[in-house]
Parts: C-alpha cells; structure tokens; sequence
C-alpha cells in the first residue's frame, strides 16, 4: 500500500481504504506497527477501515515502512503501507497542474480534472474517471508517474475499455510533465478522498489488502 503525508500540515487528508475479501469490519481486529504515523477508523463506505497518515509525523519517521496486520478467527495478514513524507508547495504545484491544466494545440487547456472529475461540463464523454486512493493505493509513486506520463497499466491495474478504448487512451495519455509536476500530482492524487468510481468498492493496485 501506498500514500503520503505533510509533516506539520494537517490541511491536507492522506487516508487510504482497507478491506479483508469476505470478512466485515467487525470480524476483523486491526493493528498499526506505528500509531504515531497510522490512524485506523471503521469505514462504512467499504465495510473495511480508513487508515489516515498522521500530519504529526515528521518526515523522518513518516519514511519508515509500516506494517499494517488484520486478524480473523481462523487468519492473519499483513501488509506494508510505504508513506511519502511531502510539502505544502508540492501539493500546490500538483493542484495547479491537475486543475490548471496546460496549453495544447489548438489554444486549448488540458487539465487532468477535465476527465478526472464529477462535474458536467467537462467536455468530454468519459469525465468522473476516478483515481482516488480507493483506486491507486496499491501502486507506488513511480507507477502513478508511469500511468500519467507514458500510460503505462501497471500489474494488477484495471482498464475500462466501455470509458474509452485502450488504444485511444494510449494515444493521448502522455503528458510531459516536470520533475515539480511529478511530485505534485502523486501528492495530490494521495490526498483526494477516497470514493468508488460506480457507487461499490472498487480496489486498485497491487498490494495486498488495499487499495491494493
């Protein structure tokens, strides 16, 4: 599992969603290896808990891997939880990029909230794809930054051919971005707030347990 952290900034939510298949909430005992860095809260949405990253952290502390364990009657499981320790200029630079978006040919502005998100006036057909920690958060910074820049599917990833065709998607998801840009928009994706893309749980990623 993936996500990040301001250290010192508690504007800003870094929280990621946790299920057990088959068990529900309360069939499952939860444990953090670090409570000073890891909040666990029952999560309704999911059946599942919310594990909320600490802005109390310091960044060297919010660097150490954390080990997220789940008990049942008959089974255990652990999962690592790898958090990103950022900066409010950071999280600016991703915003401004997501929502600001950059010229293109033909005068035009292309904003990743043109496609990635609730809104009707989009302009385009396949907007409300989302990719919120419900989605992403089994999939590390540079596998984000691959999806983004080059549309690269990690192992694991899912892709809805009935939004837009693969090979469409392909040929005009590549965004260049800068070194500020790359940071700033996987820091802003960690901080959106986790929502299903069609009304259930919808895990993304690779990792075990969530998110992933």
């Amino acid at each position: 599992m993936y996500s990040a952290v301001i250290p010192g900034d508690d504007t800003h939510t870094f929280a990621v969603p946790v299920i057990v298949n088959g068990a529900t909430g309360d069939a499952v005992t939860w444990r953090t290896s670090d409570p000073t860095a890891v909040r666990i809260d029952p999560d309704a949405l999911t059946g599942g808990v919310l594990l909320t990253m600490l802005s109390t952290a310091t960044a060297s502390s919010a660097r150490a891997p954390v080990t997220i364990t789940a008990n049942t009657k008959s089974a255990c499981g652990t999962s690592t939880l790898t958090i990103t320790p950022g900066t409010t200029d950071e999280w600016n630079a991703g915003e401004a990029r997501y929502n600001d978006g950059v010229p293109v040919d033909g005068g035009l502005r292309a904003a990743c909230s043109d496609c990635h998100a609730p809104h009707a006036d989009a302009g385009h057909a396949f907007n409300d794809i989302a990719h919120t920690p419900e989605q992403t958060g089994g999939f590390s910074d540079t596998q984000l930054v691959n999806i983004i820049q080059n549309a690269e599917i990690p192992d694991g990833g899912y892709f809805d051919p009935t939004i837009v065709s693969y090979l469409q998607w392909r040929a005009f998801h590549q965004w260049n971005l800068t070194a500020a840009e790359k940071t700033g928009l996987v820091l802003y994706l960690r901080s959106l707030v986790p929502t299903a893309q069609t009304g259930t749980s919808n895990f993304g990623g690779s990792g075990s347990g969530s998110g992933g």
